[in-house]
């Protein structure tokens, strides 16, 4: 009996405690800087928490490398005028970034920046400033 009642409490405050690592911070970025990164999507991910984008580009630093963007939560975005089917594979993108601070290949979507596909501004979306300093070409 005590058993199966530890059990329980065991259960019962595991799953008050899941909530707790859903969230993390976006400190490891340079959120003071914004840089245009150009390239390739790779992978286009529309989920919570957060939208992700997987840039395949050329840089100086990092040679080719898949660049891993991570952008705010869907419900954000689609404030903007992003949708889920926004980007595909393949699609010829140039955006705002702000860079990771160790200066490994990835960056946290700056959405207040201009996104082009296929060199055309993305319909519908919404920016406020021209793009920043190229970083990428592909």
């Amino acid at each position: 009996m005590k058993s199966r009642l530890l059990t329980l409490a065991v259960m019962a405050l595991s799953l008050g405690a899941t909530p707790g690592y859903a969230h993390h911070s976006f400190a490891m970025y340079l959120r003071d800087k914004t840089v245009t990164l150009s390239g390739t999507v790779k992978e286009y991910v529309w989920t919570s928490p957060h939208v992700m984008i997987q840039v395949l580009a050329d840089t100086a630093r990092n040679g080719r490398a898949t660049w891993q963007i991570e952008g705010s939560s869907p419900t954000v975005l689609a404030r903007g005028g992003w949708t889920s089917s926004l980007l595909r594979p393949g699609d010829k993108i140039s955006l705002g970034i702000h860079p990771r601070k160790d200066g490994a290949a990835g960056g946290l979507l700056a959405d207040e920046q201009q996104l082009l596909v296929n060199g055309q501004p993305a319909k519908g979306v919404l920016w406020l400033q021209p793009p920043g300093e190229e970083v990428c070409q592909h």
